[in-house]
């Protein structure tokens, strides 16, 4: 299970200018927060809050489930190290993070990432690491579903073609491998 951590995000505030660049299956926004880019993908699953949370905080027992992930490296109790698995003839992306968690008043579960250097997990050849990837989950009750929200910075890095589309797709498969490690599916954006 991670640990409670205190962390500092720099995330958009409230008043963000958000555009939608896509509706569904999954809603995804973007908006920038100085000269970084952000963007947060919004799904329901069909499983509830407690049962999506558990399942998130132990993710790197899930990746067989996903898609997108190549692979989660669990470092320390609350640091990761994920392998974004892209399409050839780009290359993978990852990331080293440390994770905080915490329970809002309305029951929203929310796991916040801040991008740490570990030995654990050096740069790999081949393989672009995203050191600055900061961002957060979020779990809100619906009904007896799950409203899963997933804010990260959205730069992929590397010299891509076409980063509207890559964001597009990070969004939709990162809340479909959530429903796929839950056992469920997206009910809705």
């Amino acid at each position: 299970m991670l640990i409670l951590i205190s962390s500092i995000l720099a995330m958009p505030p409230s008043s963000a200018q958000w555009t939608t660049i896509q509706s569904s299956p999954v809603r995804i926004e973007c908006a920038l927060e100085g000269e970084k880019p952000y963007c947060r993908s919004t799904g329901v699953i069909g499983v509830p809050v407690a049962q999506a949370s558990e399942t998130f905080a132990k993710l790197d027992e899930h990746v067989s489930k996903m898609g997108a992930i190549a692979a989660v490296n669990r470092l320390e109790s609350d640091t990761l190290h994920v392998v974004m698995d892209y399409p050839f003839p780009l290359d993978d992306r990852d990331y080293v993070a440390r994770f905080a968690h915490r329970t809002e008043a309305d029951g929203t579960e929310v796991y916040g990432w801040v991008p740490v250097v570990h030995a654990g997990a050096p740069p790999t050849d081949g393989v672009v690491r995203l050191t600055w990837l900061d961002g957060e989950w979020r779990f809100a009750p619906a009904g007896g579903q799950t409203r899963v929200t997933y804010l990260w910075q959205a730069d992929p890095g590397g010299n891509l073609p076409d980063v509207k589309a890559v964001r597009t797709k990070a969004g939709t498969l990162a809340i479909q491998d959530i429903a796929n490690a839950c056992g469920t599916k997206i009910v809705s954006p």
